[in-house]
């Protein structure tokens, strides 16, 4: 019995050393096997920092990072309406020749269609390492400013500019070469004349001049240039200042395509102007306006004077972007 009990107190004793290094061990888990977030440079920037209205301009994503990371770059979270979304380019990935770096790319293209500054969101960019681990950073994007092509108060049309002039004299050989060749294209034109004249009168089809409609357009402007803008302590001058907008453009539009604009809703004048062969940022363009016009008559939503001018101005683009043009007929470009 005596012998027994150095036995068992032994065997007691290694029992409480193994539950303490079992108890005394690292269970490590996955999330403290986890590395540390990567250190990430993330830029962005426009190609285009001050676009004009509906240029498109690409957003240029760029992040340099380990090599042993994949790097991806989401599009902007927050797109405002007045902003379009128009495409993603494929990624572009490079390594530095020298070091563990590398320089991912990514270019989303943009095409806004109001003025003013435009706030597009943030960018969602990911990473992933080869062991499984991944992880994402809130970027905030630089916002975007949408400038007029217009001065304020330039209402008259600009002359096209002259064709440029290349300095320098032709060589002297090329006189009278140029001469025999204008008289050549002298006889030919002589010869060829009655010939395009007769088959010009046997053709049927007449394509008819399409002559500028500058009636609407100059109704329009007129309408326009009797508005002023008001101020914040003026509001019965914003209800006519932007009933007098709305109905502006409404008329100029009836007039313009032939459909009854002033009786349409803004969505059905949207889908109307698309029908009709109007771009659609162009219509989308005028559904904005119409809809801020609405709003500051009937819901009685002000703007600040600053907008208020900038819609006026739009209201100008608007009648500019959709003046017509003539059409020549072939007869006229040969005669």
């Amino acid at each position: 019995m005596n012998g027994r009990r150095p036995t068992l107190r032994f065997g007691l004793f290694v029992a409480l050393a193994l539950a303490l290094v079992v108890a005394g061990a690292p269970i490590a888990p996955r999330a403290a096997r986890a590395q540390e977030p990567p250190s990430l440079e993330i830029s962005a920037r426009y190609d285009v920092p001050e676009p004009a209205l509906g240029q498109r301009v690409r957003l240029v994503v760029t992040v340099r990072h380990p090599q042993n990371l994949i790097i991806t770059v989401d599009r902007p979270t927050a797109i405002p309406p007045e902003l379009d979304f128009v495409a993603a380019e494929p990624a572009d990935s490079r390594f530095d020749p020298i070091g563990s770096n590398a320089t991912t790319t990514y270019v989303f293209v943009l095409a806004p269609f109001s003025l003013g500054p435009i706030g597009v969101g943030e960018l969602k960019v990911g990473w992933l390492r080869a062991n499984g681990d991944t992880g994402t950073q809130l970027v905030p994007a630089p916002p975007l400013t949408v400038v007029t092509v217009r001065a304020p108060g330039d209402d008259a049309l600009r002359p096209l500019k002259p064709q440029a002039l290349v300095p320098g004299a032709p060589p002297a050989w090329q006189g009278p070469a140029l001469a025999a060749a204008v008289a050549s294209a002298l006889v030919v034109a002589l010869t060829a004349a009655p010939l395009a004249w007769r088959r010009r009168r046997a053709r049927a089809r007449r394509e008819e001049v399409v002559v500028p409609d500058t009636t609407a357009e100059q109704t329009a402007r007129a309408k326009l240039d009797e508005l002023v803008t008001p101020t914040r302590s003026a509001s019965e001058r914003y209800q006519h200042f932007y009933g007098t907008l709305s109905l502006a453009v409404r008329e100029y539009l009836r007039d313009r395509y032939g459909f009854n604009a002033t009786a349409l809703t803004t969505a059905e004048l949207e889908r109307r102007m698309v029908a009709r062969g109007v771009g659609r940022w162009q219509a989308r363009l005028v559904s904005g306006l119409l809809d801020r016009c609405d709003a500051a008559v009937y819901a009685h939503d002000y703007p600040d004077p600053a907008s208020a001018d900038h819609d006026l101005t739009l209201a100008y683009e608007i009648v500019e972007l959709s003046r017509p043009h003539a059409v020549v007929p072939e007869e006229a470009v040969s005669a």
